[in-house]
C-alpha cells in the first residue's frame, strides 16, 4: 500500500505546478522557526531540526519530500506522527530524542527505505524507540524477518517471514574449483573500469559451510577465518583472498586464458612495488575463473578491471586503495594450498645460466649467459669412455646428461662413484677427469660451458689407475702427449681396447681425440701437461 502511495505521490508531484516548496534555511533550533514551515510539502536541501527548543512537529504534517537528508537531533519531541507523510529523502537521522514515546511512525521510514525512496534510516538514543524489533511488535503485533533457521540472517525473534532470507551456497572441497582455461577470450578493451561495491560484511565461516558471492570478483563479504600467505598461487579461492583484502592487501586476478606475458607482467609489477611503513607490499596473484575481463585488481570494496596490462593505471589504483581496509594487518596467513611463492621464487630457472638458483620456481626472464662454448660428445650403445674440454656451467652429471637421461644407465668416475638416474644418485663432472658411461642406445651429450685452456689445466696422475680427459681441440699422437711422463706410465688404454705400452714401445691407439676418455696406470705419481691448441706435438 505504501509503495502505491509513493508512486502516486511522485506522479502527482511531477505533474502539478501547485506543489508547495520550501528552501534550506539552515539549522532550525526553535519552535517558531519550525512553525514557519507549516504547509511545506517539498523541502529543498537538508532539513535539520536540532535542540531541545523543538517540541512539536505538527507544522510538518504536509511534508512529503526532502531533497537532501532529514535530521531530527536532540529535540524534546515526543510524537513522530506528524511525519507520517514523509516518504522520500536521501537519509533520515533520528538521534538523541530521548523524550520520544510514540514509535510506530518509524515503520514508515523503514518501509520507505526498503522501497528505495529513503536511502538510509539511522536510529539511535531515542529512548524506547531504537529497538526496531520491539517497535514492530508494539505497532504491528508481530516481528518481520527471516524465519528460516538455515539462513545466514536467521532472526530467532521474527514471527513473520518477510522474504529477506539469505543463504550460503553449496560448498566445494577447500573451495577449489576448476581453474583451467575454458577457451573463452575477451575482446580487447584497454580502457580500465573501476567499481566500488559497498561492503558485504566480513564474517568468518569455516567449511563445510559454503560461501558464494553476488559480485564477480567479490571485493568483500563473508570469508574463511584462515587467510593466505602473501604471494602467487596456482589458484586461491575468493573465500580466502577476501580475508587478505580485509587485512589491507591487494588481490591481483587474471583470467585463466590470458597470455603468459600478462601473468609475467602482473607478477613483475607486484614484486617491484616498494616497501612502506607497513613492510613489504601485500599481494596475492591467482587465476579467477569467472572474471569478466582479462585482469582484475581488487582491494577492499574496490575493483579495477581491464583487458590490457597497464602498469600506470594499476599502480594508481593500488596507491589509492592499498591498506584502506578494516584491518591493516601485515602478517602472513597460514593458508598455502597451491601456493607457488613470493618474489624470491622468481628468477632464472635455466641450469645453464650463470645466475641459475635452485630456489627459483618461475622464470622471470633474467637469465644471464656467458659467451659459452659447446662440445658434442658421442656415446655408443653400451659402455664408452668419454671426457670433455669444457668447464660446464653446471657440473652436475644429471644436468649434463639431462637431454639423454632416459637412455643413461650409469656413469662412473675413477674411484667408483656413480651417477644412477633411476636411483636419484648424482656425481659431478670434474675438470680433467675421464668417465665410463653405459647408455641404452647411441647418444650425443651436449656439454655447454667455457672451454678450458689446456696448457693451464694440468692433470694430476695418481699412483695406480687413472681416468683422464683429453683437453685439446685437435687429435694428437698419444706417444708424444705422454713423452714427458713416459717413465712413470705403465699402460694407456682407450675405450676400444687399444693400448700404449711405453716399456715395450708398442702403441695401436690411432690418436688421442676430443671427447674420448683414457685409462692409464702409473708406477709413480706425476703431472700431465698438454700443449696449447696453437702448438703441435
Amino acid at each position: 500500500m505504501l509503495k502505491k502511495y509513493i508512486i502516486f505521490f511522485l506522479v502527482s508531484f511531477l505533474t502539478s505546478p501547485l506543489y508547495s516548496q520550501c528552501v534550506d534555511v539552515g539549522v532550525i533550533n526553535s519552535q517558531n522557526q519550525l512553525d514557519s514551515l507549516s504547509g511545506c510539502e517539498m523541502f529543498q536541501g537538508n532539513l535539520v531540526l536540532s535542540g531541545s527548543g523543538i517540541t512539536d512537529l505538527s507544522s510538518l504534517f504536509s511534508l512529503s519530500v526532502v531533497s537532501g537528508s532529514f535530521y531530527l537531533l536532540n529535540t524534546s519531541v515526543t510524537d513522530l506522527s506528524p511525519l507520517s507523510s514523509l516518504n522520500s529523502a536521501q537519509q533520515v537521522f533520528v538521534q538523541g530524542n530521548t523524550s520520544l514515546n510514540s514509535c510506530c511512525e518509524f515503520l514508515q521510514f523503514i518501509d520507505a527505505s526498503q522501497l528505495g525512496s529513503i536511502m538510509n534510516v539511522s536510529l539511535s538514543n531515542n529512548g524506547e524507540c531504537d529497538d526496531l524489533e520491539a517497535i514492530m511488535l508494539d505497532c504491528l503485533g508481530y516481528i518481520e524477518g527471516c524465519t528460516d533457521i538455515e539462513a545466514l540472517n536467521y532472526s530467532e525473534n521474527a514471527s513473520v517471514d518477510n522474504g529477506s532470507c539469505e543463504y550460503f551456497c553449496p560448498e566445494s572441497i577447500d573451495d577449489i574449483v576448476d581453474f583451467s582455461c575454458d577457451g573463452n577470450a575477451f575482446p580487447i578493451n584497454c580502457e580500465p573500469e573501476i567499481i566500488n561495491e559497498p561492503s558485504d560484511g566480513a564474517g568468518h565461516y569455516n567449511n563445510p559451510i559454503g560461501l558464494c558471492y553476488d559480485e564477480s570478483p567479490p571485493s568483500s563479504g563473508p570469508h574463511r577465518s584462515m587467510w593466505g600467505r602473501w604471494g602467487e598461487y596456482e589458484y586461491m579461492p575468493p573465500q580466502r583472498y577476501i580475508h587478505n583484502l580485509e587485512h589491507g592487501g591487494i588481490a591481483i586476478l587474471y583470467h585463466p586464458c590470458v597470455e603468459k606475458e600478462i601473468i609475467d607482467s602482473l607478477r613483475t609489477l607486484a614484486c617491484s612495488r616498494p616497501d612502506d611503513d607497513g613492510g613489504e607490499f601485500r599481494w596475492v596473484l591467482t587465476p579467477y575463473v569467472d572474471l569478466p575481463s582479462n585482469i582484475a585488481v581488487v582491494a577492499w570494496e574496490w575493483t579495477y578491471l581491464n583487458d590490457c596490462f597497464d602498469a600506470v593505471t594499476i599502480n594508481e589504483f593500488i596507491d589509492e586503495h592499498y591498506r584502506n581496509a578494516p584491518e591493516d594487518f601485515y602478517y602472513n596467513g597460514s593458508y598455502d594450498t597451491l601456493y607457488v611463492g613470493k618474489c624470491e621464487a622468481y628468477g632464472c630457472t635455466d641450469v645453464n645460466a650463470l645466475n641459475f638458483q635452485s630456489i627459483n620456481l618461475i622464470d622471470d626472464g633474467s637469465c644471464i649467459y656467458p659467451d659459452l662454448d659447446t662440445q658434442m660428445v658421442v656415446l655408443n650403445e653400451g659402455w664408452s669412455l668419454f671426457s670433455t674440454y669444457i668447464d660446464p656451467v653446471n657440473d652436475s652429471m644429471s644436468v649434463v646428461f639431462q637431454d639423454i637421461i632416459d637412455q643413461t644407465i650409469i656413469v662412473k668416475n675413477n674411484v667408483g662413484a656413480a651417477f644412477l638416474p633411476t636411483w636419484g644418485i648424482d656425481i659431478d663432472l670434474e675438470i680433467g677427469q675421464g668417465f665410463q658411461a653405459k647408455v641404452s642406445s647411441n647418444s650425443v651429450v651436449e656439454i655447454i660451458g667455457t672451454q678450458l685452456i689446456p696448457e693451464l689445466t694440468p692433470i694430476e696422475l695418481d699412483l695406480g689407475w687413472n681416468m683422464i680427459a683429453y683437453l685439446r681441440e685437435e687429435p694428437a699422437d698419444v706417444v708424444l702427449v705422454f713423452q714427458e711422463v713416459q717413465e712413470s706410465v705403465t699402460i694407456v688404454k682407450d675405450g676400444l681396447g687399444n693400448v700404449y705400452f711405453p716399456d715395450w714401445n708398442f702403441c695401436n691407439i690411432p690418436a688421442m681425440v676430443p671427447g674420448e676418455g683414457y685409462q692409464l696406470k702409473m708406477s709413480a705419481a706425476d703431472t700431465l701437461e698438454y700443449l696449447s691448441n696453437d702448438e703441435e706435438y
